[in-house]
């Protein structure tokens, strides 16, 4: 690894869409990495459970700090809170549902350092590292590009979505169109370079990785490098989480989001449908899990009645429980 000196990373802990994994996730990381880090947790107003278990991890951790929030954040939101504080050369961004396999931070910074890169990217799954599966989520993402009507389409793929982790056929360094920020690593460098992340919270990957581009930063796949975050758990989420994750995927924060990306950008209306769908898709399937609502609507339904929306997406709960 090129002498790299201790604590030459920091890792910044980011809600997603839950809190239920945060402690497990951050055990994991202790458990499995090499002492060459210190964890920054963006707390992001999370229950207070999570938040004793929390300050349980700092108190037996002297290299882990915590920021609390008094509100529920955007994980771009917890994104830039964060980057003043770095002052590690490298800084790894990862989500709190987000688990790691042995040697990932090791092979995302070797990387950085032997290719002289300012942003590295490890191969992600899409199952629960337990799962013999090993479905890759992204691992050599593409970025479409063409000309419509005056607009530029702009979609990205993941040709090898679906693959066993065993069958990826070339475990090489490589160039990458994009990133996403279930885990990255960046140069401290890099971050000074680009600036913080626009206010959106979908398709904020991607501006990033424009941004990058305009700014002659590259981007370069680790496959050494693997980390898993299990899509299939939205079923299980009850109380908090469920009501955050409906939250952090409200439709129409999506759809503002978008329609700001589209403009910024000059792109194609076709660009941004296939994201907004996603996030309705998404959104459903955990209403969908709430008993109540689901009866009453199957009681109108047989009254010859429309349905009722299963739930206003909610707002953010204003006070820090002790």
């Amino acid at each position: 690894m090129n002498n790299t000196p201790n604590l030459c990373v920091t890792i910044v802990v980011v809600p997603r869409e839950s809190f239920n994994m945060f402690p497990d996730v951050i055990e994991r990381i202790y458990a499995v990495t090499s002492p060459i880090f210190k964890l920054l947790v963006m707390e992001g107003h999370a229950p207070s459970t999570i938040r004793r278990q929390l300050r349980q991890i700092a108190q037996r951790r002297s290299s882990c700090r915590i920021v609390w929030s008094d509100r529920w954040l955007y994980p771009h939101e917890a994104v830039n809170q964060a980057i003043p504080l770095i002052d590690t050369e490298y800084v790894v961004f990862i989500d709190n549902d987000v688990e790691v396999l042995d040697g990932w931070l090791e092979a995302l910074v070797a990387c950085a350092d032997e290719e002289q890169v300012g942003c590295v990217h490890p191969i992600y799954l899409t199952t629960r590292i337990t799962d013999p599966s090993h479905k890759i989520h992204v691992a050599e993402g593409k970025l479409i590009r063409r000309q419509h009507d005056g607009r530029l389409f702009l979609d990205s793929v993941m040709p090898y979505s679906g693959v066993r982790l065993e069958d990826y056929p070339d475990r090489r360094r490589k160039p990458s169109d994009f990133f996403e920020w279930h885990c990255v690593l960046f140069r401290k460098q890099l971050l000074e370079t680009v600036g913080l992340l626009d206010d959106l919270t979908i398709a904020e990957h991607i501006d990033y990785v424009l941004r990058m581009e305009q700014a002659k930063q590259r981007i370069l796949l680790e496959p050494q490098a693997v980390v898993a975050y299990d899509y299939e758990r939205i079923w299980t989420l009850r109380g908090v989480d469920r009501r955050y994750l409906l939250y952090r995927w409200s439709v129409a924060k999506a759809d503002e989001s978008l329609q700001r990306f589209a403009a910024k950008w000059n792109l194609a209306p076709e660009s941004t449908a296939r994201r907004l769908y996603w996030v309705k898709e998404h959104s459903a399937k955990v209403r969908s899990t709430y008993v109540l609502p689901r009866v009453i609507n199957t009681v109108r339904r047989l009254a010859g009645l429309d349905n009722l929306p299963l739930l206003r997406e909610p707002k953010p709960d204003a006070t820090l429980a002790a």
